[in-house]
């Protein structure tokens, strides 16, 4: 299945004075929910979906516990997860002034994983490789539904 995309214009002008279009990828049908990823996980599996969903939950309580026990965590094949924290816009002028309450806001940074390539020297981050794109709207056929996205944007569903 491919990664669609769409031209979009952006609303500001390079240097040149023109405003340039660029590729913008696009989300076709609903969102894939965890009862869905428990029941795709089964079929490929030999386990149950009350089984995988037991899995996903205790696996979620679990990152949360070592995300917030300062702990970074890597799940192979997929990526790292770290915690980060935002401060306020204003910085202190010394280290002994740093104080907890300057964070605003925490956030979970997801860094995918990758491979090099051997041939290239480049890397490949390991949920992207294989990747296939086509413009959208060339998907689409008489045979799409129509759904919409989370969004409500997508008048098609190349999916259905």
């Amino acid at each position: 299945m491919p990664l669609f995309y769409k031209p979009v214009q952006s609303s500001i002008a390079s240097k040149d004075g023109n405003k340039k279009w660029h590729p913008s990828l696009v989300k076709v049908g609903k969102m894939v929910t965890t009862q869905k990823i428990g029941e795709l996980i089964a079929e490929k599996a030999s386990l149950t979906p009350g089984d995988v969903h037991s899995v996903i939950r205790n696996l979620m309580a679990v990152m949360r516990e070592q995300l917030l026990n300062s702990r970074s965590v890597k799940l192979d094949g997929l990526g790292t997860f770290t915690v980060i924290a935002n401060s306020a816009e204003k910085g202190v002028d010394k280290s002994e002034d740093v104080a907890p309450t300057q964070i605003v806001r925490l956030r979970v940074n997801f860094r995918p994983e990758y491979t090099k390539s051997a041939g290239t020297g480049g890397t490949t981050r390991a949920l992207y490789s294989g990747v296939e794109y086509e413009r959208w709207g060339d998907a689409q056929d008489e045979n799409t539904s129509d759904g919409k996205d989370d969004n409500g944007d997508n008048p098609k569903d190349p999916t259905a």
